[in-house]
């Protein structure tokens, strides 16, 4: 170790570097600090992307009802095709597919509200209409190609699906929604494929809901399920256009006839989360295939 003179004219030892096991005292400090924090940063960025998606979410809520306050107080059609007989979606005639996410996009400008930073291609628009042999509707760059968020089939009604997809239900009016606070609009969603599985449903209520457990149609309703992110939570809007989380099996309040059974419908949970977010309460449930 080098030595200098000190200002008595002794002498002083130098030190020019750490000795080795400070060096590994350092170290292990410097570890166990990144054994703290990094779980404290992912909580912290787990946390920002469900304030996004939330705030995306109460966005797209809004804009519903701007549109429906232009049109009759009628929501927007789930899809209808652009040039086809009765606008109805016909798979393989390449047509136009005109959804509820291009007709609410003119109240916001901005289709990333479509989307949810924890898993932004959740749903992948133009490949799914693709494997249809459909096309999504053309509008530049903002052509809607991925989603993160369903919308309630009940609520946005498709007259334009047509015979070949399962048959058409008219416009719904928001004037029909009783209890607009309990009625859901969009959620956090994926795309589920023809026969699933959708590992989202609990296996208790895979031989009741098998249409959502294992979609029957790629085109569906089922296909567009509720799912589960941000700490085993669902985020949803409402008709009311306030957004919020619930926890992954949350129960949430509304009871309605499932129109599904033959005979006298039964009344039924209108929706069973995650997976199941499709109906209206005191007017339809949607959970028998």
């Amino acid at each position: 170790m080098p030595r200098r003179h000190d200002a008595n004219g002794g002498y002083e030892l130098k030190r020019t570097a750490f000795t080795l096991i400070e060096l590994l005292v350092v170290i292990a400090i410097i570890a166990i600090l990144a054994a703290i924090l990094f779980p404290v940063f992912a909580q912290a960025k787990a946390a920002a992307k469900k304030t996004s998606a939330l705030s995306n979410l109460k966005q797209n809520a809004l804009a519903v009802l701007m549109y429906n306050n232009d049109n009759d107080d009628t929501f927007a059609q789930s899809a209808y095709c652009l040039g086809t007989p009765n606008g109805y979606v016909i798979p393989g005639s390449n047509c136009q597919v005109y959804s509820a996410y291009d007709a609410i996009y003119p109240y916001t400008k901005n289709k990333d509200i479509y989307l949810d930073p924890a898993d932004p291609k959740s749903i992948p628009w133009k490949t799914v209409l693709a494997g249809l042999g459909l096309q999504p509707f053309q509008n530049g760059a903002s052509t809607i190609e991925f989603a993160s968020s369903a919308l309630n089939f009940a609520i946005f009604e498709d007259p334009g699906v047509g015979p070949t997809l399962g048959g058409a239900d008219p416009v719904f009016n928001a004037g029909a929604v009783s209890v607009p606070a309990e009625t859901a609009m969009f959620f956090s969603a994926r795309y589920v494929k023809f026969k699933g599985p959708n590992d989202d449903v609990p296996e208790a209520r895979r031989g009741d809901t098998p249409s959502y457990y294992q979609p029957g149609s790629p085109f569906s309703a089922q296909n567009f399920a509720g799912t589960a992110r941000h700490s085993e939570s669902i985020l949803i809007n409402f008709v009311d256009g306030h957004a919020k989380s619930f926890k992954k099996y949350a129960g949430l309040p509304g009871m309605a006839p499932d129109t599904n059974w033959s005979g006298s419908a039964n009344v039924i949970q209108v929706y069973n989360l995650p997976y199941d977010v499709n109906g209206v309460p005191d007017v339809v449930a949607e959970g028998k295939p």
